[in-house]
């Protein structure tokens, strides 16, 4: 049987004999300019399809960016990616295709990540990028777009 490393190295869990879902490491595989409408559709309807009874994780799954960031933001960066970073960040992933705020957290995640360097810093610039055409694109407090 598989095991899954959480990044703890006192913890491993058994994976069961079924593969995780490939969309499970979009976040980790495909920047941000990659991401086309089919992908984001199937990302968001994965994510949605999930049930939790933590009201935290709840509001994440439903589309709360700033639940989202707050599940990822303090957590400290892994010795490996199994399935307890893969699935908050594909949550976090899931928020930040409109989100500029979720955007620039999955950003700052990445560039925390085991990942190889170059891979890393091409997806953490592609989210930070994301972050900035997000922000441009909406309106300020108060104000009204034409």
């Amino acid at each position: 049987m598989n095991h899954i490393d959480n990044g703890d190295p006192e913890r491993h869990e058994e994976a069961t004999r079924e593969p995780w879902p490939g969309v499970l490491k979009y976040w980790r595989t495909i920047s941000a300019e990659a991401f086309d409408d089919p992908t984001r559709a199937e990302v968001i309807a994965f994510v949605r399809a999930t049930t939790t009874t933590i009201p935290e994780w709840q509001r994440a799954i439903s589309g709360d960016a700033d639940a989202a960031i707050g599940m990822v933001m303090h957590c400290k960066a892994p010795s490996s990616i199994g399935i307890r970073v893969d699935f908050p960040m594909t949550v976090l992933l899931s928020c930040a295709f409109e989100d500029p705020g979720a955007a620039l957290a999955l950003s700052q995640k990445l560039r925390q990540m085991p990942l190889e360097a170059r891979l890393r810093t091409k997806l953490a610039t592609s989210w930070q990028v994301a972050n900035l055409l997000l922000a441009l694109r909406r309106p300020r407090k108060g104000t009204t777009r034409d």
